[in-house]
């Protein structure tokens, strides 16, 4: 774990642009957080760009590499290139992917680049196993989508009819019902703001007053629900629950996939966005987030993290120096007392806090390389850089500094909520408490009995006065006073954007290898195992080994760097 040495005056500018990020955007908070940006742009490491042999590169950053230059391929085909719609996209139209050598679609080219890399042969089986997983998917993916909009034919009705069967029998007006598609993923765009459908067009009648369920819908859009992220990549609303059953059973025999299956992947595959803000999301969901659920492990990480505010269970469990340790593990019972077992709470609360801090990492840096491929348009068309709609005050960067402040400040204290919040009361019980109770009634306690009801009630207060303790010890999440472990979370959060900052808008020869996706690529596959460890060494990994690595990869293809 490399945590960057402790500066002072690092430590203040990022807490003055934290303090910044959560204030309403305004042009002198803007001036001045691009004033903190360029001042932090010094804390940064040295990029190493000559070639080093292969085995001087640790094996996990090989493995990586190859693995990324692999899912170019997959890349171009899961972005939106082929895109369709009814609205005109300026961004989709002019964004281009890197142009990928034909040498690098041969079928044989994992193996050969496993043998370029000195890789072993597990891994090269592992990565041919693994690509034709992702091809299945791809494949499985437009299958399920090109059934399904057939119901959409192009027509006014045909995109509301599509949209209640995703969403159920809502009274929405046809006519403000507008889609941007691809093969693989369907975006609905609506006039929608603050809770409430608008029109420009006179022509287009909206009901006085919405129904409830449609005003419920509406509002749920933009709110935050831990459910979503199992809706990754597009956090959307489309819930399997909520489909069509019937429409299921039809796409179903349609295309011989099963109905779990056309409802999952409707549910990822389908999003919607206010018609207003389009641009906003369009570049970023569809060439930055989809690749990651179909090419990356993010979506393994993401399904773990819709549980997160979720309270305790006897069965939650955290892995330790010690080996895996759950709550059940926390108490011991004799008799009517139920005892705490101390060392075991501690190991257990930094356990769960790392690995829910993993959890956060992937979403960090899935959204900041989702930042980078957005920056791409930008990039490559200077001059029609002001139809990229952004919420950030660092449009003209790869990475968003006040974005990244701003996910963090919000989510670091929701991942730990069930760690940090605690809800006792002698008149109910906690999911924990019946959890412990039931097993232990089976194991012949007397659970019935008041004062062993009392004692594990007391017992559990004891547990969170240890994670309280350990909390305000360690994980303050605040970059003022002393040290602590958000402190250096942010600070190599901010290294790691230093270095793919500068890696991304590198001059290289857009007709050679591809540079900048296969960057993205590489991140994306580094952070695929164990996210907290990864998240340390992914700065270091870049600035050391990745212009090395893909010198390796030029000599296969006989390209001078």
């Amino acid at each position: 774990m490399s945590i960057p040495k402790a500066d002072s005056h690092r430590q203040r500018l990022l807490a003055e642009a934290l303090q910044l990020a959560r204030q309403e955007d305004t042009s002198t908070a803007s001036q001045r957080l691009a004033a903190i940006q360029a001042d932090l742009q010094s804390f940064a490491h040295s990029i190493h760009r000559q070639p080093i042999p292969a085995h001087e590169i640790p094996v996990a950053v090989r493995e990586a590499f190859v693995e990324a230059t692999v899912r170019l391929v997959p890349y171009q085909e899961v972005g939106g290139s082929n895109w369709q719609g009814t609205l005109n996209s300026p961004t989709l139209e002019h964004y281009r992917p890197d142009p990928l050598p034909k040498i690098l679609q041969e079928p044989a080219m994992g193996s050969q680049l496993c043998e370029l890399f000195q890789l072993s042969d597990d891994f090269a089986s592992q990565l041919q196993a693994s690509q034709e997983q992702v091809t299945e998917r791809l494949t499985q993916q437009k299958r399920i989508m090109a059934a399904a909009m057939t119901f959409f034919q192009g027509s006014c009705q045909g995109r509301l009819l599509l949209f209640q069967a995703l969403f159920g029998p809502l009274a929405i007006p046809a006519a403000i019902i507008d889609c941007i598609h691809t093969p693989l993923q369907l975006y609905f765009c609506l006039p929608y703001k603050d809770g409430k459908f608008y029109s420009s067009n006179p022509d287009i009648a909206l009901p006085d007053q919405l129904s409830e369920s449609l005003q419920s819908f509406l509002q749920q859009l933009d709110e935050f629900h831990y459910q979503k992220f199992d809706r990754f990549p597009t956090f959307g609303p489309c819930h399997p629950a909520h489909i069509d059953p019937d429409w299921c059973k039809a796409l179903a025999q349609a295309t011989g996939d099963s109905p779990t299956d056309i409802a999952r992947v409707l549910s990822r595959a389908i999003g919607i966005i206010p018609t207003h803000k389009m641009e906003a999301f369009l570049i970023h969901d569809v060439w930055g987030h989809h690749w990651q659920y179909l090419c990356t492990q993010f979506s393994s990480d993401y399904a773990i993290l819709k549980d997160c505010g979720q309270p305790f269970h006897a069965g939650e469990t955290a892995y330790t120096p010690d080996g895996p340790i759950n709550c059940r593990m926390l108490f011991q019972v004799q008799g009517e007392q139920v005892e705490l077992d101390h060392p075991k709470a501690h190991l257990f609360f930094h356990g769960e806090v790392q690995q829910r801090l993993g959890l956060l990492f992937t979403h960090l840096i899935a959204e900041m390389i989702a930042d980078a491929a957005e920056f791409k348009f930008v990039w490559d068309n200077p001059h029609h850089a002001d139809q990229l709609l952004s919420s950030s005050v660092f449009k003209d960067l790869p990475t968003k500094l006040d974005l990244t402040l701003a996910d963090i400040d919000f989510l670091f204290l929701q991942v730990l909520r069930p760690l940090v919040e605690i809800h006792l009361s002698a008149l109910e019980e906690t999911p924990l408490e019946t959890d412990l109770l039931r097993e232990w009634g089976q194991a012949g306690h007397p659970v019935h009995a008041l004062g062993l009801k009392t004692s594990l009630k007391t017992a559990i207060a004891a547990l969170y006065q240890i994670f309280f303790q350990e909390y305000n010890t360690t994980y303050l999440p605040t970059l003022t006073g002393e040290a602590s472990l958000f402190t250096d979370i942010v600070s190599n959060l901010l290294y790691l954007q230093n270095v793919l900052n500068e890696l991304y808008t590198e001059p290289i020869n857009k007709n050679a290898v591809p540079f900048q996706d296969l960057l993205l690529l590489f991140v994306g596959c580094y952070c695929s195992s164990d996210s907290y460890a990864e998240f340390w060494s992914l700065d270091d990994a870049l600035a050391a080994y990745y212009w090395p690595c893909w010198h390796l990869l030029n000599t296969l293809l006989n390209i001078q760097c």
